[in-house]
């Protein structure tokens, strides 16, 4: 485990970095509100290495002092800023990993993750491809969208019933309307967390997408 800082908060950080000698494309593996846990690192992180991407989870609740995230929190919206500024300062951590090629670098974020990595995929032109699992997009940021965005890969479960998978279809709706390039899958009969056989399908959706975009 790593640290990094964000303004006057240090955040711990996940890190798996291929052993390979030279420089490989980063991801960031944003977790949910449930907060920060190996649960979806120990499944992304040993399929992005074996297709030679680093991978990096920063614990981004940590720049509120929080642990996990209520629906209240989510929904009242005022530390969603302060966990993106916290994101793109990891995102500033990753560009000078010596193995790591800073033209390369793309954001996979699940459930409250998926917001947040579409935001940042907005806000920051680092990015060059957006994996969004399990969210959307914020509440208000529709016309913040603009052509330009890196490419975004929607996944969702079309009986998700924490996350509702019109919420997809919203994101991808808007991301059309401003030209921005994106793919969607609704997986059916799948909830908000995946069953086992659906992760394979999304972690082999999502290293095809990583090899056409980073």
């Amino acid at each position: 485990m790593r640290t990094y800082r964000s303004g006057t908060v240090a955040i711990e950080m996940e890190q798996h970095e291929p052993p390979a000698a030279g420089v490989h494309p980063g991801i960031l593996v944003l977790h949910g509100s449930g907060g920060a846990g190996s649960y979806w690192m120990d499944r992304f992180a040993p399929t992005l290495m074996k297709f030679g991407v680093a991978a990096y989870a920063p614990h981004y609740l940590q720049k509120t002092r929080s642990q996990r995230a209520t629906a209240e929190i989510i929904l009242d919206g005022k530390h969603f800023p302060e966990w993106l500024e916290a994101i793109r300062d990891a995102v500033s951590y990753i560009a000078e990993r010596p193995g790591v090629d800073a033209r390369r670098i793309g954001v996979l974020g699940v459930s409250l993750g998926g917001y947040l990595a579409v935001a940042l995929g907005i806000e920051d032109r680092r990015m060059r491809a957006v994996i969004e699992l399990s969210g959307g997009l914020p509440m208000g940021w529709e016309d913040r969208v603009q052509q330009g965005m890196a490419p975004v890969l929607i996944l969702h479960g079309a009986a998700d019933t924490v996350v509702p998978v019109s919420e997809a279809h919203r994101l991808q709706g808007v991301l059309r309307e401003r030209r921005v390039s994106c793919e969607m899958e609704v997986l059916p009969g799948e909830g908000h967390w995946f069953s086992a056989g659906a992760q394979a399908r999304v972690l082999m959706s999502c290293a095809r997408f990583l090899g056409q975009h980073l």
